[in-house]
């Protein structure tokens, strides 16, 4: 049984990857706002309606969901495949682990304040 919820588990990981794809559609679809609209600033708009469909909403919700899943899932893996050798002992998990979370949190605050200078 054990091994039958390993399984699902791995395949609703990598079905987040569906919603990826879909991330992908809408920053595609902004940029194609943004590029046919032959008076500069005018493209964000139809952007931002489309944006403000409560179905665009909830798909983009389920992705960060999916998203925040996924990663938290990799961040749980990663450091029972991943071999660090330091001094002749393995790393342990929860140092990677960290390491990994530390980083993240580091981008996303480096993004943030990129973002509103």
């Amino acid at each position: 049984m054990a091994k039958l919820d390993f399984y699902k588990a791995y395949m609703l990981r990598e079905a987040t990857s569906i919603f990826a794809v879909w991330f992908c559609i809408v920053l595609l679809y902004g940029v194609l706002c943004l590029a046919s609209n032959p008076i500069p600033g005018h493209g964000i708009f139809s952007f931002i309606e489309f944006l403000r469909n409560p179905i665009v909403v909830l798909l983009n919700i389920i992705t960060l969901v999916a998203t925040l899943y996924h990663t938290v899932t990799y961040f749980l893996m990663t450091p029972k495949v991943m071999n660090i050798i330091v001094k002749n002992e393995r790393l342990p998990h929860h140092v990677i682990r960290n390491a990994l979370w530390a980083v993240t949190a580091l981008v996303s605050v480096v993004a943030l304040v990129l973002a509103y200078i």
